[in-house]
């Protein structure tokens, strides 16, 4: 409804009658309109005509627009003058307009919500402020490098690789884009070229702005954490909305001679045209307050001298090139010297002054590629003024005499790949679970390398509507994926992908080599014997699904004779298959995998509850199979539903296990699952408490060693080190963080820093993702009730799950007696998207002792009725049996009372060829999917746009999204993409609170691109406030621990250790030991950074990464690679120092303690030397007394020499 609004104030602006309006009437608490702070704020819209003298002014007039409800209200109440609205001392006066409201502008004010006047008006501002961009005269991309004899405080200088001068032909601008967050530069003569390239800088990409005056060129340096992005565009293109929708593409180069130079140079220099006059003022005093305006740290003043040094000439990479070609025979060492190059550490002529000291190494060392390793991450983090060769020698001088690692089994050494649109970026090797495939090539892993890609900053491509992608990643990925690529001399074909690898964009390439028994080993030859794919070989899609199961990463288990398996046949009912994904094994099978997955762990299993549930691979099969207890011997029954293909002339094969099911995980909230449930009914206050509880027993931790153990146990923190059992005992012995008179201290500044960083991350999580831990719920894989099944055979007196109803038995390590969920839940599968992916169903507690119940004896499981109309796992987001989890929840507060219908969306066909698939069309699949991967992006918006609207969750948009989102997860099986255009824009711009950045002072966080969001996820995101964490006053030179450790453990030690010793050789040298450790863990620090600043060490204890990323999943994956690494190191740390622990002798046990009281007697007086040194780095010394204290405990327990 529209009002006519008069006798407004002539210098009045729109928002300050939008101000007025709001404050004085619609959105006064308590007032006419709004009785209830929690209440939804009317949304309305003032525009005021514009005066015929220009400027600013207004005519006194304007317009007024609400919803139709609030629209007849407002004029009730205004004709019985109850409302009163003044602006500048003048009242404003309203009349009923003729003019009819839009169906969009009535859409927009009912479901959008009402947003700040004060922002748009910041924001208009500013657009105005950067209107007037810059003339440039030159495009410089170089590198930044130190000169000879240059001091500590010298700046760098730029090498200019490659040049565009504008001042001869074409032209340049320079602009702000203040909505998308950053710079670019546009180059091309509208009058004289056909094509207009750009350089897009985004402003969280700037590391640091420099800029001054040389020979009368005004120049600004941009020091970039990755390069920028380059796009071109026709100028002429004919008009047309097709053509108008994309119509800029994404290059990787500028020109050929850019290109050639743009893998190991990317960091920019622009030359400004002075155009400085007393209108516009000085060009350097305006660009550092355009700076200012857009939300960007203004730029130093600094003298940078800039000349062309050819680092990166053709005649200089092609020695480069010669030399790892004559290095072929130690390919390893050969990919670290390349590594340097393509990552940036050092330029050509670098590492060609370096050529005869590597090639000494080469011919010389023992492990000279372990040594290229240590060089190549110190050379990436070397401070500055510190020269490549001094660097090397640095390296040289340590011990590093450590044997190389040797992978535990099912893992080995991976190198990886990364292709982003103008680098080629390497990394490792790191330690990579393997699977079927690479297991079959036993001694030849190095063959095979993990191939990523990215976009420059390593996270995944983000497209935006005007840009046409496909044809980018057709030139970029599809060339490399078709033709392959040399790498360090080797050549290098695509193989196959994992699924979940390829949902990071990653894929396996291999390098032809010759086994002895397989003879020539290509791509084509091991793709050839992975099975038979008839029955898919038209679609491009499923035919590399198929082929993923055996690259899917597995640990090894027990090999079964073609006698040991069968196949059974479905339970299925009215065409409802209830057994997707899931088969059975014998209690005596289950016994044998168990058995030896513990031979490979590095507790052997001990205190663990045996699974009752495997997901698994075998041959053409994979799934979950679940203990059956009426099995007999050594059996395992598939199902003609986990058949993915034949493997035919197989009498043996290995049972592949993908995931254990030992314990139950514990569920969290998140922020898709909370709109939901709120939309669904349960209150804010109930996921306030649940915060408020989670928060306060967080910051707890530092009150009390119990508290804090019970932080890291419950959210699996510093696991790798063994601190939760350490600090239990250390407990136990009377230490505590706050001691009273019976007690001993135990803080110091480095423990306390874990404790800081265990509760910021936690908080982090809680704060910025409403990972929320859900109290009395269980995330469980499902499986099926087989006893269907046996009622089909004929048995007699079979219990059967009825339709609606689940069995969950859970058992944790140490509980004596298991628990049987009972009573209402609701269970859902992540992700959750539509109001109907969360059911309401009943647990029957204890099973049925009167009946033959199948399931009775599986625990951390969910049991699913085999019966019924419908299969209840297919009702929650599509889920199936093959190894998906369920979060069966009992929280009360969050039982939502309403039942609503599961989402039914139509079954897609897969799309095929008229012919069967090659190898090229899967690799068209891949560059397809990179294109149109928007799972994520459709998740985000989803969340987004039920915030917004009325009916959150409910509303058309988002059930459209929720669709949209179901197809584009099934998109890698059926090849069926979800095109960006097609998911619905939200009705305003900005976006709410929650959704800021983690850092709050980051260029993409300002305040005036946010709104207060009124949902539950704003009131979780306001409620709690993050402390920067200590950084202690000298970190560097402080011990872990406290002295009275030592002298309580050491009565202990000496009453076990009397008269026992290593003996001469049994152990590395405790130096050697350190050295290797030392390096690992520096190794380790700066491969998994998100930036240029490597871990600290507190992150590597808790196993935690602080750092910000805008990429959750690659955050996550970068966790969990670094957990892994560290989980092997510190295996082996541990193996050299005391060997294994498992199984030995009391007189052993006192051996090893004698040396692990060795371990942590010379880290404490390392320590104790380093302090008296003042100064010298005690990086790694502090975590290894950890390693070493960890030891010490674990053998006096073994001993029972400590108290319970």
């Amino acid at each position: 409804m529209e009002f006519a609004i008069w006798n407004v104030h002539t210098q009045a602006t729109k928002y300050d009658v939008t101000k007025a309006i709001a404050d004085q009437v619609l959105h006064k608490c308590p007032g006419l309109f709004v009785t209830d702070s929690e209440q939804r704020l009317p949304n309305f819209c003032v525009e005021l005509n514009a005066s015929e003298c220009g400027g600013v002014r207004n005519d006194g007039t304007g317009t007024f627009t609400l919803t139709k409800a609030t629209g007849r209200r407002f004029l009730q109440l205004y004709r019985q003058g109850e409302i009163s609205v003044i602006v500048n001392e003048k009242k404003l006066k309203f009349r009923p307009s003729k003019e009819q409201v839009t169906a969009a502008t009535e859409m927009t004010l009912e479901k959008a919500p009402y947003i700040d006047p004060d922002i748009e008006r910041q924001r208009q501002e500013a657009l105005v402020a950067l209107q007037d961009g810059f003339v440039v005269c030159k495009v410089q991309i170089g590198t930044f490098y130190r000169p000879d004899n240059t001091g500590p405080r010298d700046n760098r200088a730029f090498s200019i690789e490659w040049e565009k001068d504008l001042t001869r032909q074409s032209r340049a601008w320079l602009n702000f884009e203040y909505d998308h967050k950053l710079m670019r530069i546009e180059i091309g003569d509208f009058t004289k070229e056909s094509t207009r390239y750009s350089v897009v800088v985004n402003f969280d990409n700037i590391h640091k702005l420099a800029m001054g005056c040389d020979f009368a060129e005004n120049y600004i340096c941009f020091d970039l954490l990755t390069p920028p992005v380059f796009q071109k565009e026709e100028m002429h293109r004919p008009q047309g909305e097709d053509y108008e929708q994309k119509y800029r593409q994404r290059v990787g180069e500028l020109s050929p001679g850019h290109g050639a130079v743009a893998p190991y140079a990317h960091h920019l220099r622009i030359v400004l045209f002075d155009d400085s006059d007393a209108c516009k003022g000085d060009i350097l005093d305006r660009f550092p307050k355009s700076c200012v305006v857009a939300g960007l740290r203004p730029p130093q003043v600094a003298k940078i001298d800039a000349r062309g040094k050819g680092f990166f000439t053709p005649k200089n990479l092609t020695r480069i090139s010669k030399w790892l070609g004559e290095l072929r025979g130690n390919w390893r060492v050969a990919f670290q010297i390349e590594a340097m190059l393509r990552n940036g550490s050092a330029h050509t002529l670098e590492l060609l002054d370096l050529r005869s000291d590597i090639d000494d190494l080469v011919r010389n060392h023992e492990n000279p590629e372990e040594v290229m390793r240590y060089f190549a991450e110190a050379a990436a983090n070397r401070p500055t003024v510190q020269p490549l060769q001094e660097c090397f020698k640095t390296i040289l001088q340590r011990r590093l005499r450590r044997r190389r690692f040797t992978p535990p089994r099912g893992h080995f050494s991976c190198h990886h790949v990364t292709f982003t649109p103008s680098r080629i970026l390497l990394e490792g090797p790191n330690i990579t679970q393997s699977n079927r495939v690479i297991r079959d090539f036993e001694g030849y892993e190095e063959s095979f390398i993990r191939v990523s890609f990215r976009d420059e900053d390593c996270l995944h491509y983000r497209w935006t509507r005007d840009l046409d992608s496909e044809s980018y990643l057709q030139e970029r990925v599809g060339k490399v994926l078709k033709g392959g690529f040399y790498l360090a001399g080797r050549p290098f074909d695509f193989l196959a992908y994992s699924s979940s690898a390829l949902r990071n964009h990653t894929v396996w390439f291999v390098s032809p080599f010759r086994h002895p028994e397989k003879g020539w080993v290509s791509a084509k030859s091991i793709r050839a014997n992975l099975g038979d794919f008839k029955g898919v070989i038209c679609s491009p899609s499923k035919y590399g699904a198929r082929m993923a199961q055996a690259f899917t990463a597995t640990d090894p288990s027990v090999r079964l004779h073609e006698s040991q398996w069968s196949e059974i046949p479905d339970i299925e009912e009215r065409g409802v298959v209830f057994t997707d994904g899931i088969g059975t094994i014998s209690q005596e099978l289950a016994n044998w995998i168990w058995q030896t997955l513990c031979e490979n762990y590095s507790n052997h299993g001990e205190n663990a509850i045996q699974p009752t549930a495997y997901q698994i691979r075998f041959l053409g099969y994979k799934g979950m199979v679940s203990v059956d207890p009426y099995l007999e011997g050594i059996h395992m029954c598939l199902r003609p539903s986990m058949r993915k293909f034949d493997v035919p002339g197989r009498d043996h094969a290995g049972i592949e296990i993908a995931a254990v099911f030992e314990r139950p995980k514990m569920p969290h909230l998140n922020r898709s699952l909370i709109t939901v449930l709120e939309d669904r009914g349960a209150p804010k206050q109930a996921f306030l408490e649940l915060q408020d509880k989670v928060v306060s027993d967080t910051r707890r931790a530092h009150e009390s060693v119990a508290m804090f153990t019970e932080l890291l146990e419950k959210h699996k923190l510093c696991t790798d080190f063994w601190l939760p059992n350490t600090f239990r005992r250390l407990s136990a012995l009377g230490f505590e963080l706050k001691p009273n008179h019976m007690q001993r201290p135990l803080d110091t500044p480095f423990l306390s820093r874990i404790r800081s960083s265990a509760i910021n991350h936690v908080l982090r999580d809680v704060k910025h993702r409403a990972r929320i831990p859900i109290p009395e719920s269980y995330m469980l894989p499902g499986v099926a009730d087989e006893g269907p099944a046996y009622v089909n055979k004929g048995y007699k007196n079979v219990y059967c799950l009825p339709q609606g109803k689940i069995f969950a038995c859970i058992q944790n390590p140490g509980d004596e007696e298991p628990t049987w969920i009972k009573g209402m839940c609701l269970i859902s599968r992540s992700p959750v998207i539509h109001p109907g992916d969360v059911q309401r169903v009943y647990a029957i507690g204890k099973p049925p002792e009167d009946q033959m119940c199948v399931f009775a004896k599986l625990k951390n499981v969910v049991v699913f009725a085999a019966r019924g109309t419908q299969s209840l796992p297919n009702s929650l987001a599509g889920g199936d049996l093959d190894g998906d989890l369920y979060e069966v929840m009992q929280y009360g507060p969050l039982l939502v009372p309403e039942h609503h219908n599961p989402a039914a969306y139509p079954p897609t066909k897969p799309y095929t060829l008229d012919r069967p698939s090659t190898v090229h069309d899967v690799c068209d699949f891949i560059v397809e999917y990179i294109n149109s991967d928007v799972i994520g992006l459709v998740s985000t918006k989803h969340i987004i746009i039920a915030g917004k609207y009325k009916d959150g969750c409910l509303d058309s948009a988002c059930l459209k999204l929720a669709e949209l989102h179901s197809r584009a997860v099934d998109y890698p099986k059926n090849g069926n993409k979800v095109e960006i255009h097609q998911l619905p824009r939200p009705l305003v711009r900005f976006k709410p609170d929650w959704h800021e950045s983690e850092q709050p002072n980051q260029s993409n966080n300002r305040q005036v691109d946010y709104y207060e969001s009124s949902r539950a996820l704003g009131y979780l995101y306001r409620n709690i406030k993050l402390e920067e964490l200590p950084s202690g006053s000298r970190p560097d030179t402080e011990s872990a621990l406290n002295e009275d450790i030592s002298i309580v453990l050491r009565q202990h030690v000496q009453r076990q250790r009397r008269g026992y010793a290593p003996r001469p050789g049994q152990f590395l040298d405790m130096v050697t030991v350190y050295d290797g450790y030392r390096e690992e863990l520096k190794y380790i620090s700066t491969t998994y950074s998100l930036s240029k600043t490597a871990l600290t060490e507190e992150e590597l204890v808790v196993g935690t990464i602080l750092a910000n990323c805008s990429n959750g999943r690659y955050k996550s994956d970068r966790v969990q690679a670094m957990k892994e690494s560290l989980s092997f190191f510190l295996r082996v740390t541990r193996q050299d120092l005391v060997g294994e622990l498992h199984g030995a002798s009391d007189d052993d046990l006192r051996a090893k303690l004698a040396r692990a009281w060795e371990a942590w007697t010379f880290s404490q007086e390392k320590q104790r030397i380093s302090s008296q040194s003042n100064g010298n780095s005690l990086f790694g010394f502090r975590s290894f007394s950890l390693v070493a204290l960890g030891l010490v405990l674990e053998c006096l327990e073994r001993l029972d020499s400590l108290p319970p």
